[in-house]
C-alpha cells in the first residue's frame, strides 16, 4: 500500500491578523464636516507668520503673488532700500513650491484624509516652526530693525527660517485642498475677495450658503492674525512670540486630528 503523507500544515499561509485597534484608528479617515474650522485656524496662521515675516524680512511665507511682484522688482533692482529682497522672495517661492509638491505627492500616496497622515503633517509643519523660531530665539538670525545685515549680510542667515516657513506653508495649503475645502485656500484672498464680490446668493441667510460664509471666515480669519502677528512683533517677546504662538496652535492642531471624528464606513 502507498503511504499517506499528511499535509504539511506549516506551509499553508497564516491568515491575516486583525489590524489593532490603534491601527486601525491610524487609517481611518477622518469626518470631514467640521474641519473647515481647522482651516479657519490656518488662515490664523499665514496672517500671523506672513505679517511678522514682512515686518522682519520684508518677504511673505505663504503668499506667494506678493514674493512674485517683488521678484519681478528686483531684476530692475527695486527697491534701492532693499537690494536683496528680490533674493529672499525667491527662495520663498521655491520652498513653498517644493512642499507642495513633496505635501501633495507624499499625502496622495499614504491617504490624505487619514487620521495618522493629518497628524503627520501637522507635527511635521509645527516642528519647522520650532526650527525656525529657535534659531530666530537662539539670535543667530537677523530678525530686527538694529540688525545690520537685516538687507543682505554676508551670510544671508534669515534665508533658513524663510525656507523653513514657506516649506512648511505649503503643508498647510495642502491639508486645505485634501480635505476638500477649496474655497478656503489658507495662503491667498484675491480670489477669494473675487468670490465673495461674484456670488450671486451673497444676500442669502447664513444657513444656506455655507461656501460664502468660509471665504468670509478665511478672510476674517486671516486679517486678524496678521493684526496679532503686528502687535506681537511690536511686543518685547517680537516675531518669535508670533511663531511660538503659531507651533502651537499647529501642535494642538496635530494631536486634535487624532481624536477626530472618523469618516463612517461606506
Amino acid at each position: 500500500m502507498e503511504k499517506t503523507t499528511q499535509p504539511d500544515l506549516e506551509a499553508r499561509p497564516s491568515p491575516d491578523k486583525p489590524q489593532s485597534t490603534l491601527t486601525r484608528g491610524w487609517m481611518q479617515n477622518v469626518d470631514t464636516t467640521h474641519a473647515d474650522l481647522v482651516c479657519l485656524l490656518l488662515c490664523f496662521l499665514t496672517g500671523l507668520c506672513d505679517s511678522s515675516a514682512y515686518n522682519a524680512w520684508s518677504c511673505f511665507l505663504g503668499m506667494q503673488t506678493g514674493n512674485t511682484i517683488f521678484l519681478g522688482l528686483g531684476a530692475s533692482n527695486q527697491p534701492t532700500s532693499k537690494p536683496w529682497g528680490w533674493l529672499k522672495s525667491l527662495i520663498s517661492i521655491t520652498f513653498f513650491f517644493t512642499g507642495a509638491m513633496i505635501f501633495s505627492t507624499v499625502m496622495r500616496r499614504v491617504g490624505a484624509l487619514r487620521r495618522g497622515t493629518l497628524f503627520a503633517s501637522f507635527l511635521l509643519q509645527t516642528i519647522l516652526i520650532i526650527i525656525a523660531v529657535a534659531l530666530i530665539q537662539a539670535d543667530l538670525i537677523p530678525h530686527t530693525s538694529k540688525d545690520s545685515s537685516l538687507d543682505g549680510g554676508p551670510l544671508f542667515l534669515e534665508l533658513i527660517p524663510i525656507a523653513l516657513l514657506a516649506f512648511q506653508s505649503a503643508g498647510a495649503m495642502t491639508c486645505s485642498r485634501s480635505l476638500g475645502f477649496n474655497e478656503i485656500p489658507t495662503v491667498v484672498l484675491t480670489s477669494v475677495y473675487f468670490d465673495i464680490a461674484s456670488d450671486p446668493k451673497i444676500t442669502d441667510k447664513p444657513n444656506s450658503n455655507v461656501k460664502r460664509n468660509r471665504r468670509i471666515g478665511g478672510v476674517v480669519a486671516l486679517l486678524v492674525g496678521a493684526i496679532a502677528g503686528g502687535w506681537l512683533s511690536r511686543s518685547s517677546g517680537g516675531m518669535e512670540s508670533a511663531l511660538w504662538m503659531a507651533a502651537g496652535l499647529k501642535f494642538v492642531a496635530a494631536f486634535g486630528w487624532l481624536f477626530w471624528k472618523g469618516a463612517a464606513p461606506k
